[in-house]
């Protein structure tokens, strides 16, 4: 696993942005973000995913491949990927191939870089704002789990301050805290 909060610099959005400030599991969970490595045989992983659709009541799935060459409008669409936004769903997502960046908000309002890979499981709560990248590879493959029908609804700044997820999941880690 590799977490660390992103450096703010303006550099290309896929490269690392490591600030040398490592995050741990911990501070993680703090914001309600799972995160777990499925290493085993591509058959047992997906026993394992099967096993968490029943416990946590996922009713659907899908694959998304992305790179310059498998999704239409690459470029445009990994600014739209990278704008920062929330979901009213959780995100569920477990990677097949390639690797990209969750970034999440952490309670100060600081971005936390996700690195994820062949074998990650993550699920970022509905409410938290994040936003996603590939890295220079230009390549991942990962499926994503739904509870119900698939769909992927962003809602944008300044939209978001004010939605009910989000103003949930604010209270919530307060909460925890």
């Amino acid at each position: 696993m590799c977490v660390y909060y992103y450096d703010n610099s303006m550099a290309d959005q896929r490269e690392l942005h490591d600030s040398g400030l490592a995050v741990t599991i911990e501070q993680l969970h703090s914001m309600r973000v799972e995160y777990t490595k499925l290493e085993g045989t591509p058959e047992e992983n997906l026993e394992q995913i099967n096993k968490l659709c029943v416990e946590c009541g996922y009713q659907n799935r899908d694959e998304i491949a992305i790179s310059p060459t498998l999704l239409e409008n690459y470029e445009e669409k990994l600014k739209i990927f990278f704008a920062k936004h929330i979901h009213e769903d959780e995100e569920i997502r477990f990677v097949l191939e390639g690797r990209g960046f969750f970034d999440v908000r952490d309670k100060a309002d600081r971005w936390v870089c996700i690195l994820v890979e062949q074998g990650d499981l993550l699920v970022v709560p509905a409410g938290i704002y994040h936003r996603f990248s590939l890295d220079t590879s230009n390549y991942i493959r990962a499926m994503r789990l739904f509870k119900e029908d698939p769909k992927w609804t962003p809602i944008n700044r300044p939209e978001a301050d004010t939605n009910k997820y989000h103003v949930d999941y604010q209270r919530s880690v307060t909460e925890f805290s």
